[in-house]
């Protein structure tokens, strides 16, 4: 015997079916927690809570690497290059200004630094070029330092630059870009100035605050955000970043790595090269004298 079943029994089912197989709506993940791993941002625009705007994360796409203008290594080795923290080319006077001293070398002490640097058959190259190097991309420097500057000091344009292009030297420097055009700092007019002589122009955050007091979006917006300020300024992509005050720790390193940037600088004085977010440099001070200077770079590159 058999049974009819009713039309209208056959349209429920129907129904039912095409609704249990429709998609889900997309779940929202929860928000990183504080001293977890920071989630992989994969290069997406974040919104940052305190200013709703959204940060680009990856730079303007970056060019073929030129050929680099050192004597290199010989096939895979790869010799240690220090790297040179400077703050300010100037004069000061010591008893009335320790701190600021302490922070200086005179337009003097530089170009004796760099003429020394010159005889003694060293090589100069930017952060861009080292974080290559160790990332085994391009040849590595057989004989050569990095040349640092923190924070775009005006004297960076007015007494460091001539002194480069005067002994043939590059260096990275490293801006502040919240600070630009402020009392004693550089403007975007001189911090271009330094891009078209060569220069290479790194990204030190956008207020100079130690980063590991703030929560994980607002150092996503002081790290890439301030990159991207100063990509947009100059017309160049920005690839290194300096730690301000040199604090960081994993979380912030890898926000660094995932915001684009291909090499961070620390104050750490001495340590190996290996981790390209945690690279230590040597502090030049005001009172170091030339033998010091000499002694200190020999050290590590007899």
């Amino acid at each position: 015997m058999r049974f009819a079943i009713p039309l209208f029994v056959v349209l429920f089912l129907l129904a039912a079916i095409a609704l249990s197989t429709g998609d889900e709506p997309p779940r929202l993940a929860p928000p990183h927690a504080l001293g977890a791993p920071a989630p992989d941002l994969g290069g997406a625009a974040v919104q940052t809570p305190q200013q709703g705007v959204p940060v680009a994360l990856d730079p303007p796409p970056s060019p073929a690497p030129a050929v680099p203008p050192f004597a290199a290594a010989p096939a895979g080795q790869r010799p240690y290059v220090p790297i040179l923290m400077y703050h300010y080319v100037r004069s000061v006077d010591a008893a009335a200004d320790p701190l600021g001293y302490g922070l200086s070398v005179t337009p003097a002490q530089f170009a004796a630094q760099l003429d020394w640097l010159r005889r003694s058959g060293y090589d100069t190259v930017q952060m861009s070029a080292l974080a290559a190097c160790i990332r085994g991309e391009s040849p590595c420097p057989a004989r050569a330092v990095a040349l640092t500057f923190d924070d775009g000091y005006m004297d960076a344009y007015t007494d460091a630059l001539p002194l480069l292009q005067q002994y043939g030297d590059t260096a990275t420097f490293y801006i502040v870009s919240g600070f630009v055009g402020h009392d004693a700092y550089m403007g975007w007019d001189e911090i271009r100035a330094l891009r078209d002589a060569g220069m290479e122009i790194g990204a030190h955050s956008i207020s100079h605050i130690d980063l590991t007091t703030l929560s994980y979006y607002e150092n996503v917006d002081q790290i890439a955000r301030s990159g991207s300020e100063i990509a947009a300024e100059i017309g160049a992509p920005v690839r290194s970043f300096c730690y301000p005050a040199g604090q960081f720790n994993a979380d912030i390193a890898k926000i660094t790595s995932d915001a684009g940037y291909t090499s961070a600088t620390t104050t750490i004085q001495e340590g190996p090269q290996d981790d390209l977010f945690a690279l230590p440099r040597i502090r030049v001070y005001g009172d170091m004298s030339q033998d010091g200077f000499q002694a200190t770079i020999a050290a590590y590159l007899p």
